[in-house]
């Protein structure tokens, strides 16, 4: 029989493990002071065990034909001193290389070599964003099966600020439930609003035709229904929320147009300091947490957004044996 001391002492061990063993830390833009860092990314480079820093070097198409990729190494080179010395400043252990190739390209590679089981991204500003940022985050996703955390950059070096709630993207999916307790692990104590996003169900045009009071009244019923639904299904992930340490309350809204621009208006009018989304969501009703919307929000959204995958990663079975990084 175990001794209870020994099993207090295992437990206390296991609340102390870093949420995070090894953060990837991709930086396709730099802020220009470490205070720039938003308070919910530096939460993640804090609860990081290991730190590797990524600079990809590929320039844009243009600069390829104007032979100008010299210039661009050097920036990468440039941008990774000012993040490392970022990461030493607010006592990170973190190493890291300006890498050769292409954003994604330079990703797979570090995910074989240090095995990461969490990518942060630095991007640019939507207005500044280039050609292979587009879609990263859903490539991603689909290759890696890795939770993704990103921010935008402009080219000042400065990030939107904003101090208030987590947005927490809920649809009822396991996918869902398994990114609001991950970011209960990374972001707990801080509030959060549970949006759920439901859609209308087919306009009122569709029934032009003979009888078409008694279809309009099924229309409005049917519109009643998804969104008591959707209220029972925000407040589900209310009662998750609490569990994962997070102070949350529910918001079940209509989608006015596109599910991610709804999100995104959400996030704005309640100056959200992060977006939490899962990426396999349900289909149909809710059908939210696809990894197009989630792309999608990642491209328009000013603010950090984590995305996070329920299943395995793809990248398949991590080793405990020593790894050797990207050179």
């Amino acid at each position: 029989m175990s001794n209870p001391d020994d099993r207090a002492s295992s437990s206390r061990q296991m609340d102390a493990a870093p949420a995070i063993q090894r953060l990837l830390f991709v930086s396709d833009a730099a802020v220009a002071d470490v205070d720039e860092l938003p308070p919910a990314v530096r939460a993640i480079i804090d609860a990081a065990a290991e730190l590797y820093v990524l600079t990809p070097t590929l320039p844009g198409r243009l600069a390829w034909l104007a032979d100008d990729v010299d210039r661009f190494r050097h920036y990468a080179d440039e941008r990774l001193d000012i993040v490392l010395s970022h990461m030493h400043t607010i006592g990170a252990d973190a190493s890291g290389a300006a890498a050769r190739g292409s954003v994604l390209t330079v990703i797979a590679d570090a995910v074989t070599e240090f095995e990461p089981d969490h990518v942060l991204i630095a991007l640019h500003v939507p207005d500044h964003a280039n050609w292979q940022e587009r879609k990263l985050i859903e490539h991603i996703e689909k290759r890696f099966g890795l939770p993704v955390t990103t921010f935008a950059v402009d080219l000042g070096g400065h990030t939107p600020s904003a101090d208030g709630p987590l947005l927490l993207c809920y649809d009822g999916s396991e996918d869902a439930k398994h990114a609001i307790e991950r970011a209960g692990r990374l972001l707990g104590g801080r509030d959060a609003l549970v949006v759920t996003v439901w859609q209308p169900t087919a306009a009122l045009g569709s029934f032009a035709f003979a009888g078409a009071t008694d279809s309009m009244f099924d229309f409005v019923r049917a519109n009643r229904a998804t969104a008591e639904l959707g209220r029972r299904v925000a407040g589900d992930g209310v009662r998750i929320a609490e569990q994962a340490g997070l102070h949350a309350e529910p918001v079940a809204v209509e989608a006015t147009g596109p599910v991610w621009k709804t999100i995104v208006e959400i996030a704005d009018r309640n100056d959200a300091a992060t977006i939490v989304m899962g990426t396999r969501g349900l289909t149909g009703l809710h059908s939210m947490l696809m990894g197009s919307v989630s792309s999608a929000v990642v491209h328009h959204a000013d603010r950090p957004t984590l995305v996070i995958r329920g299943s395995a990663p793809a990248h398949g079975h991590r080793s405990s044996a020593p790894r050797n990084v990207p050179s």
